[in-house]
């Protein structure tokens, strides 16, 4: 038997089917070529129906994007068996508009190639396979987390928690951040060597990874520092976590040169309250309460607030 095709809506050129069925590997993809630096290279596969856009968590794409409405728009698509029939966008009433390739639309035929822009965030869409999605998360990450850990980097996630700020600005919403150490590093880096310092921290790394929940973020900001952004989340739960934190790394060792390694961490906790200027303030609230726990015989987690912001 010849080879089957399908007719696809983005080129409308016939695409050869694998073994004799429908290459249903592929899918559309939206990615983020401008707007928020962070941001940069995401991509989002439309698997629903209809795919909500808009500045709120509870969209389907969420755009920490300040220009974007809370609901922006929509994207619908149809299929059928013989594939994808249609891509159509619909503007939900946005404050700003919605565009494709430029120019202002309340509702579009959609092809492969064209940019949407909603506020100052233009994503491309785009039909792709599971290599090519596959491959640009790589690139994704490769932007985004500290090539040693696995987490976060510095950038990515301070980018990340000024937009938690916006966002706790405008909603009222609850959220805080974990800022901790490793306590005497030094001595693991300068009695094992620095090959050893670095394994123990990506299997730290990987702890912190397993003790948070989806929603949370976890970054590496410095040597032997990290960050933990808990979204949804007052100081109580927070400070929660952070004990289960330090009660798993204090239980935590690996052996390396047939010797047990082990250290604890201090933490400092602290919630964001309208009353903080910025991200700068939030961190050194939290920043002084692990230094406090440090000074407290290390291995502790202690809790900051603005009352010690105003003894400083």
């Amino acid at each position: 038997m010849g080879d089957l095709y399908e007719e696809t809506i983005f080129d409308r050129q016939l695409i050869p089917a694998v073994n004799g069925a429908a290459k249903n590997e592929q899918a559309i993809v939206l990615t983020i070529i401008a707007g928020n630096e962070a941001d940069f290279g995401k991509h989002f596969v439309l698997e629903r129906k209809r795919t909500a856009i808009g500045r709120e968590k509870i969209n389907d794409i969420s755009l920490s994007d300040g220009k974007v409405s809370k609901a922006h728009c929509e994207i619908s698509v149809i299929r059928s068996g013989r594939g994808i029939e249609q891509i159509s966008l619909l503007d939900l009433d946005s404050t700003n508009g919605t565009y494709v390739n430029g120019e202002a639309v309340v509702q579009a035929t959609l092809k492969a190639g064209d940019k949407i822009q909603a506020g100052g965030t233009i994503l491309q869409l785009s039909y792709s396979d599971e290599i090519e999605r596959e491959y640009h998360a790589k690139l994704f990450d490769f932007a985004a987390r500290d090539a040693l850990t696995g987490l976060y980097n510095k950038r990515f996630i301070i980018n990340e928690l000024e937009n938690y700020c916006r966002i706790a600005r405008r909603s009222n919403r609850a959220f805080s951040v974990i800022m901790l150490d490793i306590d005497d590093f030094k001595q693991i880096n300068d009695r094992f060597g620095h090959l050893t310092g670095d394994e123990y921290l990506k299997r730290l790394a990987g702890l912190i990874r397993e003790t948070l929940r989806d929603q949370d973020l976890a970054g590496r900001i410095g040597g032997e520092e990290f960050l933990v952004v808990l979204p949804e989340t007052a100081i109580e739960g927070a400070l929660q976590l952070a004990v289960r934190i330090r009660k798993n790394v204090e239980d935590f060792a690996i052996t390396m040169q047939e010797q047990e390694i082990r250290t604890t961490i201090s933490a400092g906790v602290c919630q964001y309250e309208r009353g903080l200027k910025d991200v700068k303030e939030l961190l050194d609230l939290a920043d002084q309460a692990m230094y406090e726990a440090k000074k407290s015989d290390k291995n502790k987690v202690m809790r900051a607030s603005l009352a010690d912001q105003a003894q400083r």
